[in-house]
């Protein structure tokens, strides 16, 4: 005979009394200061081990009698036939620690390659007139905010650059959703960045830095390749995903709405990545070419963006472009061949 001692739940109040159990064979007997119960042993069954935590037996008439564990418990009738491995597992810490970084894997290999590349796919089935609507609306919570004010080019100047940009985008396959905003920023001094739908913003500060037109056009052909090779909307989705994944982990609806509400802030600090980066510049280079301009120009603005970095605005444009020793290399390579 086996006996265990511990606490009895009858089913009917929420408060357990102490009591015996009596393991004699195929009969069980239950004991406690207000009643004795007898039970076939084979219609009692055993919740399943969870490292050394109580088990609880079930009883016929709805009680439950919870007690230390026991290795006896083992050959009784069980609740869940997977408990043997399952309590395997939970005595090895090295699986558990094996499979966290199995885990961790799994998430840097969708976050580095997984992410990009269902961003790409789904970009390129947005339709551009909703993207479109998505970069109108940013820049009007730009305005809205201060971050940009109004234009003091002149206009005569403005139409050189504007005709420049619409010679540029004149044969492109998204030509029609193309729109060049200026626009004044003491925040972001010299700068130019792509909305998403093909607007394109450039301040006075790019404009007032810039020496002649063809400088002008080789910051716009780099947006311009940031649009046509969609990475601003690539760039938006593979944000957005993190910060939903972020909120739906941490159960933060705060959060989700803080990301959605400040897209964007996200878009006029957009940092590309060096690939992307790396594309637009390919892209703006043979724009360029086509054109009858030299990528030379591109080299020289960001020459002397470069000597301007720290000095002027919180964003300004070299900032969030990397590697630019190596960009003006390839800017000036490609001048050549």
């Amino acid at each position: 005979m086996r006996t265990f001692e511990g606490q009895y739940f009858d089913g009917r109040q929420p408060l357990s009394i102490p009591a015996k159990l009596f393991f004699n064979g195929r009969e069980t007997i239950l004991t406690s200061e207000n009643c004795s119960e007898r039970y076939t042993t084979d219609l009692l069954q055993i919740s399943p081990r969870i490292a050394r935590s109580p088990r609880f037996i079930s009883l016929p008439d709805g009680g439950q009698f919870m007690c230390a564990d026991d290795d006896f418990f083992d050959f009784l009738r069980q609740e869940s036939h997977s408990e043997g491995p399952v309590a395997w597992l939970e005595k090895r810490w090295g699986i558990a620690l094996a499979s966290i970084f199995t885990i961790l894997c799994i998430l840097v290999i969708a976050y580095f390659f997984g992410l990009p590349f269902a961003a790409e796919h789904i970009a390129s089935h947005i339709p551009m007139q909703t993207e479109q609507s998505l970069g109108w609306e940013a820049l009007s919570w730009l305005d809205n905010k201060k971050w940009f004010s109004p234009t003091t080019i002149d206009p005569d100047q403005r139409k050189m650059i504007s005709d420049g940009f619409n010679n540029l985008c004149d044969d492109l396959p998204l030509k029609k959703y193309y729109r060049l905003e200026f626009r004044s920023s003491k925040m972001f001094g010299p700068n130019a960045l792509a909305l998403p739908g093909g607007t394109i913003v450039i301040t006075d500060n790019m404009v007032n830095t810039a020496q002649g037109t063809e400088e002008l056009m080789a910051v716009l052909a780099h947006e311009i390749g940031h649009v046509e090779l969609r990475h601003t909307m690539r760039n938006v989705l593979q944000n957005s995903v993190v910060a939903i994944a972020a909120a739906a982990l941490t159960s933060d609806a705060a959060s989700l709405g803080t990301a959605v509400a400040g897209l964007p802030a996200l878009l006029a600090q957009a940092k590309y990545s060096r690939k992307f980066e790396s594309d637009a510049d390919e892209y703006s280079f043979q724009l360029l070419k086509q054109k009858g301009l030299s990528p030379e120009a591109s080299a020289s603005i960001m020459e002397r963006l470069a000597r301007e970095h720290n000095k002027e605005g919180m964003f300004v444009y070299i900032s969030s472009h990397p590697e630019t020793e190596s960009r003006i290399k390839r800017a000036r390579a490609a001048a050549k061949n």
